[in-house]
């Protein structure tokens, strides 16, 4: 095909445009003001006394911040859903009940504490992210809803377990000729009870003490293992803000300097944590 057709067929081709599909582009000083009345509208909505923080209006609160990337009132909004006097129904004039702000029912939900964190790592504010860890994975409240979600039944399950363990050695001493049943009882319980005893305190010590999902902070020596498990949220945002105010080559970790870098050090060595843990750097196994 010659090339005076390719060109005017080029000529020819319409794009549509920006302004033909209808599109509206805002100002820098306009976008900053629908971002300021939405920000104030919405943080107007939360701390009205006759508003109930639920937990959808809290999730909706914290996108939309994040989205406008103003975070910033993020951990006073976390105070006040745990603490937050809410109305009496069926009252006149209105009264209030002052709630408890460590019941489990007022933990921060980790993946509304996940999206404030990355809010607050994009506007690169370390003192806002350790305000929104504090006041949403560090809580009693969280630590709380954890123990009452994923411990029950393991706890359930370990009260039961010498129950069922001595049923089951009951039925199978009478299978046994040549021994006494009650002998017979008590030998298979005790030898089920260590088999299952000892088989979960391995699998306890292995969750407890995994670290494949740890990458610059880790646990100091000594740190009870408990402790361990019912942190480790908690030492998960750490990593993350770490990971986002350090070199991400693995090559230059532990080349860090700076304020922000000695304060974020400093505040994790508080919590029972390490930062770059030397024998675990890339060559110095």
């Amino acid at each position: 095909m010659p090339a005076s057709k390719l060109l005017s067929l080029e000529e020819n081709c319409h794009v549509p445009r920006a302004r033909d599909r209808g599109d509206v582009f805002l100002s820098a000083p306009a976008k900053n003001a629908a971002a300021r009345a939405i920000s104030s509208t919405t943080y107007g909505i939360v701390t009205d006394p006759k508003i109930y923080i639920t937990p959808k209006l809290l999730s909706a609160y914290v996108n939309i911040h994040s989205l406008l990337n103003r975070p910033q009132s993020l951990p006073e909004v976390f105070q006040l859903y745990a603490s937050k006097p809410f109305p009496k129904p069926k009252t006149s004039p209105l009264q209030f009940t002052t709630p408890n702000p460590n019941k489990p029912t007022a933990h921060i939900p980790m993946s509304v504490a996940d999206t404030a964190l990355s809010a607050a790592i994009r506007t690169k504010d370390l003192s806002l992210c350790f305000d929104i860890i504090n006041h949403s994975v560090c809580t009693r409240a969280f630590q709380y809803h954890k123990l009452l979600r994923r411990a029950c039944i393991p706890i359930s399950g370990a009260v039961l377990a010498p129950f069922a363990i001595y049923k089951l050695a009951l039925e199978l001493s009478g299978h046994l000729s040549n021994m006494d049943a009650a002998v017979a009882t008590d030998v298979l319980f005790a030898g089920i009870l260590a088999y299952v005893g000892f088989t979960a305190t391995i699998g306890v010590v292995a969750v407890t003490t995994s670290n494949d999902q740890m990458d610059r902070v880790t646990w100091a020596s000594g740190t009870p293992l408990r402790e361990r498990w019912m942190r480790e949220e908690e030492r998960m945002l750490i990593d993350r803000v770490a990971g986002a105010w350090g070199f991400p080559q693995r090559s230059k970790r532990g080349e860090e300097e700076g304020a922000d870098w000695e304060a974020l050090r400093e505040w994790i060595g508080m919590r029972a944590l390490i930062l770059d843990r030397t024998e675990l750097m890339d060559g110095m196994e």
